[in-house]
């Protein structure tokens, strides 16, 4: 209906209602519960009826009064339907801009009406358009209403708003659906029309960057999976390998005992001429034990020290003269020939002399091991443009072609090997190839099985292509001495005492209690000797034990070697004692890093008991000659000691002297003032003093004064009672006592006999 207010009804034959309102005739059909309207836009001349002023004029003819005037009208009369245009869509715009077909980035190919699909990119997922339907005869009798499928659940509310403003679409697939609806009838739809609208998304959200983020997702997964699987094979790698050091660990500790006693025994000639070969046999055989111990921490160790090459220049000739010469010998007891052959006559190389030992060790020991009796292994060094190669030609058992490719991981041993019941640990190629690496070469492997193998290594000439590089002094490949590593403690007492208290103090720190008391036996004649499990045991007894050297294992529990040094020189208190350290680690870093904490002495083991006892001495007879330079202030621009100068005993003494000259003169100044002065008890200080001089605290500044005197005396400007009262002295007779006893002759002639 057109308005609210009915002011008159009249029925007619059909069964329909005419009702006058304020706005014009509406026609009511009660069957079809329909509406239609009859306004001024359709003919009506007046449209504002009054109360009560309808009626039928004759049989066929109606009246309506109004306002201004009456209206008759056919009592059967029929308003025409009303007729519409199709919708029209016109004023595209994307953000508000309008846009037009042919316009730069313009998504329209012709007029926004005959378009029937849109395609729009992400960044313009924002648009409006208009819509029109044209009715002349009643334009408000139309709504509009639209959705967007895919994207809108419900029609939007019928309005004379012919504006669709669509905002921030997501990219996909939609169809944008508009209605014209009757505003008379609710429900009645004149006209539908759809457009199909696109939105293309960016490039990292498209399908194809979906599927490449769904595979990389996949790899990342099978990555993942992959670094957890080797983390689990590198673990399980790890503990294999830890299980084989840690069993040449224990096995090098009894052959320390073993070999120890060995050489002792053929060097004293302890045994008769009968049994003297047997036991030349037995220490032969436990340096190749020795050997086999050594390459299996060198295995472990490969990793740590790979990143740093200690290259000399060799000339190689010579260096494999002395590498084939070690197992020429085992040749020729296997009845195997044994040849070694080169392209030039002088050619020096540079490589490190421990690595480029082990990487010839293992190829040629494996040859040795894999060719049967009769068999030949020949050894070519060649010289070839800006390279230098070593060939190793056995005629062994070969390698399985199919394990071929397994020849450098980790404890891989071919299945001929194992049938065959040779002994291995199968981590030997593994060493040589990391080390042939470091040194960026290459190597090649050519087996045949039953008929033997070739290996190949080559390496570049010049030392440029070596990074993280240290230049030592050459030396001959087995010029370093053999290492071991201590076994565990056996649960003696952790402190065991000599009885030779007058002799001097050595402290014996090792965990392994045979080795322990083995060391105690080898100086307990010369030495006063005391010994400690591990070094926390050993920092709690140095104090009071107070040793004028201290030996001590670099691998304990508790407190390893390498801290008990660090700790005792870096204290003012213990500084001043020498410290031998004991090892298996007997590469040149391991060496170079112990010395660097300070240790007086690097010694592997199994050690010789001669080098031992040998080393030892000599700390102990350099630390007395160096007890002249502490005693000693007639030349006050001495030089100093090489060893001594900048450390924390020179600094000491140094101080120490400082402080007595500067009380030089009065005679109340004692060790209670010096020892307090330099913030030490007074044990300490007289421990610390004795130790470095051979003097006690009291003596040493009594020394002091009358060095000074001595000087004094030899100017001659100062009377013999002065200098005495100069010096400290309050009572001359005392000093002229003291004086001729320091110096064998009294003061008064002292003075003459340095005039003369």
């Amino acid at each position: 209906m057109i308005s609210d207010n009915i002011y008159t009804i009249l029925p007619r034959q059909d069964g329909s209602l005419l009702m006058g309102t304020e706005n014009g005739i509406t026609i009511y059909s009660p069957s079809k519960h329909t509406f239609r309207n009859w306004t001024r836009e359709q003919g009506l001349m007046s449209v504002n009826f009054n109360v009560g002023s309808a009626t039928t004029y004759s049989k066929n003819t109606l009246v309506f009064g109004g306002n201004n005037g009456a209206v008759r009208f056919p009592i059967d009369i029929q308003i025409p339907e009303p007729h519409y245009s199709r919708l029209l869509l016109r004023d595209f715009m994307i953000a508000y801009h309008p846009v037009y077909p042919g316009d730069e980035g313009s998504p329209l190919e012709k007029d926004i009406d005959e378009t029937d699909r849109l395609e729009l990119t992400y960044r313009q997922n924002s648009f409006s358009l208009d819509v029109v339907s044209i009715n002349y005869d009643y334009p408000s009798n139309i709504l509009y209403s639209w959705k967007i499928d895919g994207f809108h659940k419900e029609w939007s509310r019928p309005s004379l708003d012919n504006r669709i403003v669509v905002r921030n679409l997501p990219p996909g697939s939609y169809t944008l659906q508009i209605r014209a609806i009757s505003n008379e009838e609710k429900y009645k739809t004149y006209e539908t029309r759809n457009i199909q609208i696109v939105i293309t998304p960016p490039a990292w959200a498209s399908v194809w960057a979906m599927a490449g983020y769904a595979i990389l997702l996949v790899l990342v997964m099978a990555v993942i999976f992959r670094i957890i699987t080797l983390h689990k094979q590198k673990k399980v790698s790890d503990e294999k390998t830890r299980f084989f050091i840690n069993t040449a660990h224990d096995i090098r500790t009894p052959l320390t005992l073993i070999k120890a006693p060995l050489e002792e025994a053929i060097e004293n000639r302890m045994v008769n001429e009968q049994a003297l070969p047997h036991m030349n046999t037995a220490l032969k055989n436990v340096n190749a034990l020795l050997q086999l111990t050594t390459n299996l921490i060198n295995f472990e160790r490969v990793d740590v020290y790979s990143s740093t090459l200690y290259i000399s220049e060799y000339e190689l000739n010579s260096y494999m003269d002395n590498i084939c010469a070690t197992f020429r010998k085992y040749a020729e007891l296997k009845h195997v020939d044994f040849i070694y052959e080169s392209n030039f006559d002088y050619l020096n190389v540079w490589f490190d002399s421990d690595k480029m030992g082990s990487i010839l060790k293992n190829v040629l020991s494996n040859a040795l091991k894999y060719t049967p009796e009769g068999g030949s292994i020949r050894i070519y060094a060649r010289e070839e443009g800006n390279s230098w190669s070593i060939e190793v030609k056995d005629t062994g058992i070969g390698i399985p072609s199919c394990e071929q490719k397994k020849l450098f991981r980790n404890c891989f041993r071919g299945s001929n090997v194992i049938n065959l019941k040779v002994t291995g640990s199968g981590i030997g190629l593994m060493l040589v190839y990391k080390l042939v690496r470091l040194h960026k070469g290459r190597i090649q492997i050519q087996s045949t099985e039953h008929q033997g193998t070739c290996v190949l290594v080559v390496f570049p000439k010049g030392n440029s292509h070596l990074h993280k590089v240290k230049f030592i002094s050459p030396r001959t490949p087995y010029e370093c001495p053999e290492a071991i590593m201590p076994g565990g403690a056996s649960g003696l007492p952790s402190v065991e005492i000599s009885q030779e208290r007058s002799l001097q103090r050595v402290l014996i720190v090792e965990d392994n209690d045979d080795l322990r008391n083995y060391l105690i036996d080898m100086f307990k004649t010369d030495y006063y000797t005391q010994s400690c499990p591990n070094g926390k045991e050993a920092l709690a007894i140095i104090r009071e034990f107070n040793p004028v050297l201290v030996i001590s294992d670099i691998m304990m529990p508790e407190l390893g070697g390498d801290k008990l040094c660090s700790t005792i020189k870096g204290d003012l208190e213990t500084s001043h004692i020498p410290v031998i350290l004991l090892t298996a680690l007997g590469d040149e870093k391991n060496m170079l890093e112990g010395l660097a904490i300070g240790a007086d002495a690097y010694i592997t083991k199994p050690f010789s008991v001669g080098i031992l006892k040998a080393t030892v001495k000599n700390i102990l007879t350099n630390r007395a000659l160096l007890r002249q330079f502490y005693n000693c202030i007639e030349d006050k621009e001495q030089n100093l000691p090489v060893n001594c100068t900048g450390t924390l005993d020179w600094k000491f003494i140094a101080s120490v002297k400082e402080c007595i000259e500067d009380n030089m003169g009065s005679p109340d100044f004692n060790v209670d003032l010096l020892s307090s002065r330099h913030h030490m008890s007074r044990t300490s200080f007289f421990n610390k003093l004795k130790a470095l001089t051979g003097y006690a605290p009291a003596d040493y500044i009594r020394m002091i004064r009358l060095q000074h005197a001595a000087q004094l005396l030899k100017q001659g400007e100062h009377t013999v009672t002065e200098i005495a009262d100069m010096v400290g002295f309050s009572d001359a007779k005392y000093f002229r006592e003291v004086f001729k006893k320091y110096y064998n002759v009294s003061p008064s002639k002292f003075n003459k006999k340095s005039e003369n």
